[in-house]
């Protein structure tokens, strides 16, 4: 095993990006779990003790949050989560390091490297198709059909189709996805509300009302100090913040979608994507953007929010509380949804592949694989359909007033697809009479309590309520989910060798030009030169490799 690790040291360093597809779930539970793709009913299938007699120990990795913190010398292999699990199930989880998340990924390269894993870790997708093609990982597909708990099949469904489909190899279930919350990512169109209503402006219904918004925060003075220093939409150096503009235009940046021939084509070389350029250009000529976008990340566009010279930003469901309302404290700002789209159709988000970014792999030979999903069942139990306060303050936070979390101690974590707009839902419920208070799950009283401190006048909670009260940011992404307004990225697999080799190159290339496009040190024709050198640096080799792979979905 360590030569045959040790050989793929040379892969695994390479830094590529996370995949990218989608859910094709409308978010509806369902009463029944979904098998692993092309797996059937097991004849050994075998019950799972509720507790393993003797005790079992499984060795992982992992990486702690920034708001992960230990208490009365507790650490990672002690504390209230380690020490539950073995109690209970009596499985012993000993970690064998712990990194902060930054450190994570270039950590698990190096352990690949060295010949040594774990009985099971979260690896990046890169890291998951390099063990699998090895041979390192155990086929869990028996596991999975036999022995997952129906509250974990119900998280797969939940997530979309394709979540369980991109850990699929050969038609063997070779991982368990780190499910993630994609659904609730759409774009949301976030404005001052003071300035808005200084101005006295329109709510923005198409893409010339939100440019319209824009040129007047830019020329009006929304600030009143007789300067010319105010700008309309928020951009950043990497563009992640013009992602859900472009969206506007039918462009979905690293997405792809079928062509007019039925394969997979790149849309970050489409006509849409030169579309939406031209109007960004416009912009910047105009003064929309702040001109130092082209050196700065989001977290300096950031100290430029909170400077109070930026009144549009297209973020998400969540940046009210962050960072917004710690920005701008004493200035609320309202989500509006994305405008219709250049020819007068409803907005449509895109929608990646609903994963956390990991797969939690089992290395091949582990005795109990099957393990690792009452660890998940006691995740979900504990973390998401708990009820009791009691257990709220053991293993989430430590208290009202503390909000460290405890919860990053459990080492195996799935996602709920739509947790938050779940939270937004109940506390509506609530606030409409159909629930009563008490009815809520303590992180769900938690959310509707701020709200009434809101309603009641305590301005300094204003983040929650643009996120959960009614008209808020959850609001819109909920209609967005019941009316199924996605677009999906039809490659959802792991990274093709090509991708594995030329992507940082190609997005280099894309990045430049855009940017160049974007600020008129390039004209638009200089898109055309982006495509046809994208397609010579590898890009057409990518295009091959994908639509090989898409053949075979069919």
């Amino acid at each position: 095993m360590k030569r045959q690790l040790g050989a793929l040291v040379s892969l695994c360093l390479v830094a590529v990006p996370l995949m990218t597809a989608c859910g094709s779930s409308d978010g509806k539970e369902e009463t029944k779990g979904t098998p692993a793709p092309g797996a059937t009913a097991s004849a050994e299938k075998q019950a799972v003790p509720d507790k393993y007699s003797p005790s079992i120990e499984l060795t992982t990795v992992g990486y702690s949050f920034p708001t992960t913190k230990f208490f009365n010398n507790e650490d990672i292999n002690n504390n209230i989560w380690m020490r539950t699990i073995e109690e209970k199930f009596g499985i012993k989880v000993k970690f064998q390091w712990y990194v902060p998340q930054t450190e994570y990924d270039k950590k698990t390269n190096l352990m690949i490297a060295s010949g040594e894993i774990p009985d099971f870790f979260a690896a990046t997708p890169q890291q998951f198709k390099q063990l699998a093609e090895a041979g390192l990982l155990e086929d869990m597909t028996k596991a999975y059909n036999d022995f997952a708990p129906e509250s974990v099949k119900k998280v797969m469904q939940g997530a979309g189709e394709t979540v369980l489909k991109s850990a699929t190899l050969d038609g063997k279930l070779m991982a368990i996805p780190w499910t993630g919350v994609a659904k609730e990512g759409p774009a949301i169109l976030w404005i001052r509300k003071d300035w808005k209503m200084k101005l006295n402006l329109p709510d923005p219904k198409t893409i010339d009302d939100l440019v319209a918004i824009s040129e007047a925060f830019t020329k009006k003075d929304p600030d009143g100090n007789g300067k010319d220093d105010t700008f309309g939409l928020a951009m950043d150096k990497d563009m992640k913040l013009a992602g859900g503009f472009m969206q506007g235009f039918g462009a979905y940046p690293d997405f792809w979608l079928k062509d007019a021939s039925g394969s997979l084509a790149y849309n970050d070389i489409q006509a849409e994507t030169r579309k939406a350029l031209v109007k960004l250009s416009e912009m910047y000529k105009a003064g929309h953007f702040d001109p130092e976008f082209i050196v700065k990340d989001t977290n300096k566009v950031n100290e430029t929010i909170g400077a109070g010279k930026i009144g549009m930003m297209i973020g998400g469901r969540g940046s009210a509380n962050s960072p917004l309302v710690t920005l701008t404290p004493e200035q609320e700002w309202q989500a509006y949804p994305m405008p219709t789209t250049v020819d007068g159709k409803p907005f449509q988000a895109g929608l990646p592949l609903n994963t956390f970014g990991y797969y939690w792999v089992v290395k091949k030979g582990t005795k109990h694989p099957e393990a690792i999903f009452k660890m998940m069942d006691f995740w979900l139990q504990t973390y998401y359909y708990n009820k009791s306060e009691e257990v709220y303050y053991k293993y989430i936070v430590p208290s009202v007033t503390d909000q460290s979390a405890l919860w990053t101690y459990s080492p195996v974590k799935i996602y709920l697809p739509d947790n938050n707009i779940e939270n937004y839902r109940q506390a509506t419920a609530v606030l409409d009479g159909k629930l009563k208070p008490e009815d809520l799950a303590p992180e769900k009283k938690k959310v509707y309590d701020k709200i009434m401190l809101y309603k009641n006048g305590q301005k300094n909670v204003w983040g929650e309520f643009a996120q959960n009260g009614p008209g808020g940011s959850a609001g819109i992404i909920d209609q967005i989910i019941k009316d199924n307004r996605f677009v999906t990225n039809l490659f959802y697999s792991t990274p093709t060798p090509t991708m594995v080799e030329r992507t940082q190159q190609l997005d280099k290339l894309k990045n430049e030009t855009f940017v160049k496009i974007i600020t008129g040190n390039l004209g638009i024709d200089a898109f055309d030169k982006y495509v046809a050198d994208w397609k010579k640096q590898g890009g057409d080799l990518i295009t091959k490799e994908v639509n090989e792979w898409y053949s075979k979905q069919k």
